[in-house]
């Protein structure tokens, strides 16, 4: 999985705050999740499941070093429309590529909702 692919499954979720990388075995597979433990519940998303314990773990190492980027984007997008102002060119470029549809019409006509 590439970092485009882990940072659209995670930031899917934008009312959740994915702070660390769990492997569970199940049988012959480790499944590696996200979880928030922000909560009183922990919520886990499901990331991917490899047959290798090596594979599993450099998985996971990759994923926990992503997720503080994810985080850090996650908060950049949320905070940028109140501000009213862009931190760059490139960034609002960015982020229009990465807005959901259904935030779309949103962003587009704030004062309508």
């Amino acid at each position: 999985m590439n970092y485009s692919n882990f940072s659209a499954k995670v930031s899917f979720w934008p009312n959740m705050h994915f702070t660390a990388i769990e492997i569970v075995q199940c049988g012959d597979l480790y499944e590696i999740y996200a979880t928030d433990i922000s909560r009183l519940a922990k919520s886990k998303l499901f990331v991917g499941r490899t047959h290798d314990k090596n594979l599993a773990d450099s998985y996971a190492k990759q994923f926990e070093e992503w997720l503080p980027k994810v985080n850090r984007e996650m908060k950049l997008r949320d905070i940028a429309p109140l501000t009213g102002n862009m931190p760059s060119q490139v960034f609002c470029r960015k982020r229009d590529l990465e807005i959901l549809p259904s935030q779309a019409e949103f962003l587009r006509n704030p004062h309508q909702w």
